[in-house]
């Protein structure tokens, strides 16, 4: 069978920008499940004080009845499809006094060197952190240089930067425990 030779424009890969490949949103919803773990390690009181769906908050509560290990990795799967409906930034708030001030400022100084000198300081990252993925926070930055590159507002590359902080926060979360 012969290969088709196709030839692709830029206008092709410019429909594209922006969206998640399959193996980027099943990493997501692996990375949503992780830290669904650590909101079901919260106690009853403070889940119930959560300002999420009442169907994640009852997932939430079920999983800590569960003692099949196959049954809470399902379990927590669906719960990382329930928190790709929340807002992230809520959710990190819960869990990052965990991380406390100081490591949460340390992440910031982390972005911002990121952003400032790209691939060597992503590496560095990524050795620190090994839930982080390289492909993850340069699509990150690429978005945070084209909205400064666009002047497209401070409100557009402080939304981008929020991206990535919260990227970043997550994968600290889950390598810090696993």
């Amino acid at each position: 069978m012969a290969r088709r030779t196709q030839r692709f424009t830029e206008d092709d890969f410019d429909s594209l920008d922006g969206r998640a490949s399959k193996t980027e949103q099943k990493k997501a919803v692996h990375r949503m499940a992780a830290l669904g773990a650590q909101l079901a390690e919260l106690s009853k009181k403070k889940i119930e004080q959560l300002p999420v769906e009442e169907r994640l908050i009852d997932a939430l509560l079920e999983v800590q009845q569960i003692t099949s290990f196959e049954a809470r990795r399902r379990q927590f799967l669906r719960i990382g499809k329930l928190l790709r409906n929340e807002d992230e930034t809520v959710i990190l708030s819960y869990l990052t006094p965990q991380q406390g001030l100081k490591k949460t400022a340390q992440l910031l100084r982390w972005v911002d060197r990121m952003i400032a000198q790209g691939d060597p300081a992503i590496k560095e990252f990524i050795k620190i952190y090994n839930a982080a993925e390289h492909h993850a926070i340069r699509q990150h930055i690429l978005r945070i240089q084209r909205d400064i590159k666009q002047e497209l507002g401070e409100e557009a590359v402080a939304e981008s930067k929020l991206k990535l902080v919260n990227y970043t926060q997550q994968v600290a979360l889950i390598s810090d425990n696993s």
